[in-house]
């Protein structure tokens, strides 16, 4: 059966915007690595993790100037259960994927960044699914408009998230899933950086974000758009450098506007800041200040806090910081090490979530770009370590590692993140927990999200990646992820998944990769409306990659 591609007409969404303003300041800097020469290369731990080549292996690490790859994936899978239904009730498909994508990236120059994107066509064969398209979006840019004085930084992320925490949840966005959404992000951030004088320092920023959804969804999904608008504006200021004890002042005001509840939080502080280095290794600091908010009614009250920072060795750190709120105290408390072969990063926080980020949620590629943000800070060649490693193992970078949700209001969320990762000539393996409890601040209006349903959700998540390099042209990986959301008087639910890759090398430009996995989901929740239900699915897929 031919099922045709369904056009829907509707507006350029600003993400897909940020993606055409990207393009353009890209295609007008100079594509000076375009033509440079190509190597062959080897798949393998030691030559992707470690070299911090980009997931072109055919591209050499000490490229100038622009790298451009444009590529094209077709990928067909056979699901025995694409409605994600229950035992009796399974809908076996093939499902047909073809994903032209280009990459884009530059370390150096007044345009600096990475610009990455896919569009997946989908069709669905011996099903009455109708064919669709998706959207994979990930893009960091810094322009500096001004030598060393006007910067502007664009970021935009177009990923598949969940709409509830409590509905039906897949770690794959190709299957039928109602609970399933099109997140489009857009943050622009243009700031000026300069000298008063001898006396400081100082950095004027403003911050624009839009995040939307797509329409669709069912029971509480259908009113969880998730649309909001933020706007920042804020002045640091710091005393010059080189000295024992310093001092800073920070003023900031800031507004988000939640689109389906019509919420606007509104925050404004003033805080002055005082450093003392006692030695090279230690920073001490304690801050106060006033500040003004209406999570709770609007009020202004004192703001208070202390802050630390130790580095031991160049690769070891640990930062901490404190701040007592009216609305909640915030805190973050970070350890950061590597040796050799391991990286270790572990994170305690509790802070406020105004912006909608994937709460508790996180694809293959964040999840490994905060495994590796200690051991690499630059975007763009963290963003080619993270994509070595990636197509060693075999995995999507898009495919979800744990379930989130979107909300309609203002967050507290305290969350705990261990993240390791060991790197051996032959052997990757990495592993990624995390614990979050989310709470809303103040009173959530009816049809806002989960947390209209719930005043605290728990989410705890696991994921642990093995790949292994099996000849210098071809590997495989095995992955195990668990995810597990609670709230109460709503249920829980519970996702389990297992995931077996062979990745084959056919050519310096060319991929292979096969695997299978299974998936089991069962829930506990309490309210029909969630439209959850517990399934099992296994599906067989292969895919050919192609680098131009």
């Amino acid at each position: 059966m031919t099922r045709a591609f369904v056009a829907r007409r509707r507006p350029l969404s600003l993400a897909c915007l940020a993606a055409l303003g990207a393009l353009a300041v890209l295609a007008h800097a100079p594509a000076r690595g375009q033509d440079a020469a190509q190597t062959g290369g080897q798949a393998g731990p030691q030559s992707g993790a470690q070299s911090g080549t980009d997931n072109n292996p055919g591209a050499t690490a000490s490229r100038k100037g622009w790298v451009i790859t444009p590529r094209v994936a077709a990928t067909e899978t056979w699901t025995d259960n694409l409605s994600l239904a229950p035992d009796a009730f399974r809908d076996r498909a093939f499902i047909t994927a073809i994903s032209p994508g280009i990459s884009i990236s530059s370390d150096r120059g007044p345009v600096r960044g990475v610009f990455d994107y896919t569009l997946d066509g989908l069709v669905y064969l011996k099903s009455d699914r109708s064919a669709r398209l998706q959207n994979q979006l990930n893009t960091k840019i810094t322009a500096e408009l001004a030598p060393q004085a006007l910067y502007v930084d664009v970021a935009g992320n177009i990923s598949q998230q969940s709409i509830s925490a409590f509905g039906q949840q897949s770690t794959n966005s190709q299957l039928d899933n109602p609970n399933r959404t099109e997140a489009r992000t857009l943050q622009v951030s243009p700031y000026w950086r300069g000298t008063l004088g001898q006396l400081a320092t100082f950095e004027l920023r403003a911050i624009g974000q839009i995040r939307n959804t797509s329409d669709g969804g069912s029971g509480l999904g259908a009113s969880s758009s998730g649309d909001n608008k933020e706007g920042t504006v804020s002045l640091n200021i710091k005393g010059p450098q080189g000295r024992a004890i310093n001092w800073g002042l920070q003023a900031s005001t800031q507004r988000v506007h939640y689109d389906n509840t019509g919420i606007d939080n509104r925050t404004t502080s003033g805080v002055g800041s005082l450093y003392w280095i006692p030695d090279v290794d230690w920073t001490l600091g304690v801050n106060a200040g006033a500040e003004r908010s209406d999570y709770f009614g609007k009020e202004t009250t004192s703001v208070y806090g202390a802050n630390f920072r130790w580095t031991p060795t160049p690769r070891t750190q640990v930062v901490g910081d404190w701040q007592h709120h009216s609305y909640g105290n915030s805190h973050n408390l970070s350890v950061e090490h590597r040796m050799s072969r391991i990286s270790l990063r572990a994170s305690n926080s509790q802070s406020v979530v105004t912006t909608n980020a994937p709460t508790g949620q996180g694809t293959n590629y964040q999840l490994l770009d905060l495994q590796f943000q200690a051991s690499e800070p630059d975007p763009v060649k963290r963003d080619q370590l993270v994509r070595a490693v990636l197509a060693l193992m075999g995995l999507q970078p898009d495919a979800i590692t744990g379930n989130g949700f979107i909300s309609n209001s203002a967050m507290l969320q305290r969350r705990t993140d261990v993240a390791v990762s060991w790197t051996g000539p032959r052997l990757v393996a990495t592993l990624a927990g995390n614990d979050s409890t989310t709470s809303r601040l103040g009173v959530a209006p009816t049809g806002s999200g989960d947390l209209s349903l719930t005043d605290r959700l728990r989410q705890r998540g696991v994921t642990l990646s093995l790949g292994y390099r099996l000849t210098p042209l071809a590997s495989s990986s095995l992955t195990y992820s668990r995810q597990h959301s609670s709230g109460a008087g709503v249920g829980s639910t519970d996702m389990k998944s297992l995931q077996a890759n062979v990745a084959i090398r056919l050519g310096p430009r060319t991929d292979a990769n096969l695997g299978l996995r299974h998936t089991t989901y069962s829930d506990g929740v309490f309210l029909a409306t969630l439209g959850g239900s517990g399934y099992r699915e296994n599906a067989l897929f292969a895919s050919l990659s192609q680098r131009f």
